[in-house]
Parts: structure tokens; C-alpha cells; sequence
């Protein structure tokens, strides 16, 4: 069971989600219907992600039959475990009795049909074709399937609060709200022996007067990227350790269309297509379907590389170029439009990024002093676990804290 959104798939996620939003959906995350798509490959036209991953199976259980029957294995399996495989590949792959991947009603009842099956007078069910397997192995949609859809973090069940993952912080305002201090704009954190002073000015208005807060003890949840340039007072290690994460850049879109298109034409209930097009993914909601109106889809969600661009463009910008790559695998786009909204995070001045990027040598060596206790101040965030950018992340290390605080304190002046 997985927790969507921002949320790490656990027990502790979704406990999270009962105790502070009761109301939970299902995410659908992998949909067969929905599409992966390569511009200079079929003539530009997506293809349906259940019909990809069919002929894959096919041509891959195919070619595995041919290397047994030829006897290319026999060194590495025995005769009895041979013809378990082969039965399991002939199944498996849907392959005919030459062991071949082929156009049959077989088939179809695993990659779908051209036309579907029904009933009365309707025309006979006829079998959709696959794609050629040279034409699958250059367009590179494997690479979709291994790295969107078989990953741990994306199998479902998947879940989400009712209203989307803004809500556990809505959550968290409604319990904690008076011990919130909103719009507090940190400029400086001191921790002596007997506690930690925070300054801080209201965001708001930046030119006022400065306020402080005491505390015998800090948990920052500050991103690195915008701690690092506040005045802190922690040992030289930490201060390294803060400073060997950069942030990945990353930006979203969001659509709103007259009628919910992707349904009425497409079929695509939920699910996500991917794409080679810089707005890398298009994902379609699990919520209110089969409802009339409007309706409103994930039009781009890109990292790295991708968002480069996006991050420089500005908002409306964003949204016109969304809608011209999302065109060329929905041309209903054009016509049902209605509008749209859009954040880069590399661009939001409390973040300056979307989260912090680890490597396997930098967190060898900062990984531990950057979770440790300095101190009076522990960090918290996304950017103290093993699963950067997940929202769970970002609790994981308060509820270490009891274990941490057994360990003791970094000393100011080491």
C-alpha cells in the first residue's frame, strides 16, 4: 500500500493520513489506458501503456523460448525445469504453439482489441495489432516501464487525502494553530547552553521590526537551500554537512478543461502517461469521475533537465507551453481548455528547490552529522532521510528524535 502525493509508501504513511485526515482515496498511479508517448517514434501518436507492456512480454517470452528449444540454456537448467518454462512462457507471453508472438484473439484478450467485443449485431471482435518489436526496442518505452511502473514507491494500492496532499498540512494548522506563528520570516538562530533564540520578521513585511522567540531546544524544518544562508551558530561539522546538499530544480502545471475529455474519448480513468516532451508526464485524476463539467489534470511535472526551462518562464508562459506538448497526445486540448495555474520551486524563495540531492559519497560522509543532535538544534525535513522529495520524509526524523536524544550532544565549539 502506497501513500500518493508526497508520502512514502509505509505503515507509518498512512497511519500519518488516519490520525490527522481521517478522509482517504485512492490514487490510481498505473492505469493500462493511459499512454507513453515519443515524439519522433509512431508517427508521434502515444501508444496505450497496457498494449506496450504486452507486446514486451510477448517478444521478450518469444525470443527466451527460442534460446531453450535450441538447447542455448541447457548448461544452466535441467530438462524437467525447461518444459516448466517454456508451459510458463507460452502463457506468459501469450505466445502460439510455434511459440511465437502473434496477432491472435488471444492476444487481444491480453493487449485489447480494435474492435471490442459485443453483443447482438454488433461486429465480431477483432484483435488489435502489436507493435513490430524493432519499432518497440528504438522507441525506448521500456525504459518507461522499469523506471515509472515497477518501482516499489509507485505499486499500488495507492492512497491520498480527499482534496489532495495539501491537506495534511491543513491538518496540522487545525490541531496546532495556536502554536503557530504564520508568516514568520527567520533571519537568525542561537543556541547557547541553556537554549535556542530565533529571530524572525514578518514576511509580510520585511522592513519591521524583528522578533524573537526563546526555546530550551530548536527542531528546524528549514530546507537546506535557504538555511545555509540564515545566521546559525552550529559546529563546523554540521555546517559542512548543511552545506554538501544542493537542491534539485523541479515545476508542476495544472490544467482545468471544459469536460473531462481523457474519459469520454480515451477511456482514461486516473493513471499517468509519460512522455519524451519536456512536460515529462501528464496525469489524469482519480477523483470525481464519470462527474459533467469541468475537470482538472497534472499537465507537466518535471525534474532536473526538464524544468529548466519551465523555471524560467513565467507563469502563464508555463501554461501555454504545457498546453503545446500536451496537444500533440490530446489535440482535444485546444478546444476545451478553460485555465490553468503553475509553480516552479527552484522559484519559491522559502524553498529554492524541490529537495535535496543526495549522492552515495556525500551521504557517506554528511549523512549521519547532518541527522545528528547539535546540541540544542535538530534538523528535520525530507533532506534528513533516504527518500528525498516524498512527504513523509519530512516527519521521519521527529520520530527518531527520542533515539537521537539518547546520543550524546554535539559540542558547540567542536
Amino acid at each position: 500500500m502506497v501513500v500518493h502525493g508526497d508520502c512514502y509508501p509505509s505503515l507509518r504513511g498512512l497511519s500519518l493520513l488516519q490520525k490527522v485526515w481521517r478522509r482517504i482515496a485512492a490514487f490510481i498511479q498505473t492505469n493500462d489506458r493511459a499512454y507513453l508517448h515519443r515524439t519522433n517514434h509512431f508517427n508521434g501518436a502515444p501508444q496505450r501503456l497496457g498494449e506496450v507492456q504486452s507486446d514486451i512480454r510477448g517478444y521478450v517470452s518469444e525470443l527466451l523460448s527460442k534460446a531453450l528449444n535450441k538447447g542455448s540454456l541447457d548448461s544452466t537448467i535441467n530438462k524437467e525445469d525447461k518444459e516448466k518454462l517454456l508451459e510458463g512462457l507460452k502463457g506468459w507471453g501469450v505466445l502460439d504453439t510455434s511459440y511465437r508472438y502473434v496477432k491472435s484473439h488471444e492476444t487481444g484478450k491480453h493487449r485489447g482489441y480494435s474492435v471490442y467485443p459485443g453483443g447482438g449485431l454488433m461486429p465480431d471482435a477483432k484483435p488489435s495489432t502489436p507493435i513490430p518489436m524493432d519499432k518497440l526496442l528504438d522507441s525506448g518505452m521500456w525504459s518507461d516501464i522499469y523506471t515509472n511502473y515497477t518501482v516499489h514507491v509507485h505499486q499500488p494500492t495507492m492512497f491520498q487525502p480527499v482534496g489532495g496532499m495539501g491537506k495534511i498540512g491543513d491538518a496540522f494548522t487545525r490541531e496546532c494553530r495556536e502554536m503557530i506563528t504564520f508568516n514568520a520570516k527567520v533571519t537568525k538562530i542561537n543556541q547557547d547552553e541553556t537554549g535556542v533564540t530565533i529571530d524572525y520578521v514578518d514576511s509580510n513585511s520585511p522592513d519591521s521590526e524583528a522578533k524573537t522567540v526563546r526555546a530550551d531546544w530548536c527542531i528546524c524544518t528549514i530546507p537546506l537551500s535557504i538555511l545555509t544562508q540564515i545566521d546559525i551558530n552550529v559546529s563546523a561539522p554540521m555546517k559542512q554537512a548543511m552545506a554538501a546538499v544542493p537542491y534539485d530544480s523541479s515545476y508542476k502545471v495544472g490544467l482545468e478543461f471544459k469536460r473531462r475529455f481523457w474519459e469520454e474519448d480515451e477511456w482514461i480513468y486516473g493513471g499517468i502517461t509519460y512522455t519524451d516532451m519536456p512536460i515529462s508526464q501528464i496525469s489524469y485524476p482519480s477523483q470525481d469521475m464519470f462527474s459533467s463539467g469541468s475537470g482538472v489534470l497534472l499537465g507537466a511535472y518535471g525534474f532536473g533537465e526538464a524544468s529548466y526551462k519551465f523555471n524560467s518562464l513565467t507563469p502563464k508562459e508555463r501554461i501555454n507551453a504545457a498546453l503545446a506538448y500536451g496537444k500533440q497526445i490530446h489535440p482535444q486540448y485546444t478546444k476545451e481548455f478553460r485555465s490553468g495555474t503553475s509553480v516552479a520551486w527552484h522559484r519559491i524563495p522559502w524553498s529554492l528547490g524541490c529537495y535535496g540531492i543526495w549522492s552515495e559519497s556525500s551521504r557517506e560522509q554528511y549523512y549521519e552529522t547532518l541527522c545528528e543532535i547539535d546540541h540544542r538544534i535538530v534538523l528535520a525535513g525530507e533532506h534528513c532521510s533516504h527518500i528525498p522529495a516524498w512527504q513523509e520524509a519530512r516527519y521521519y526524523p521527529v520520530w527518531m528524535l527520542p533515539n537521537a536524544y539518547i546520543k550524546r550532544p554535539r559540542n558547540l565549539d567542536s
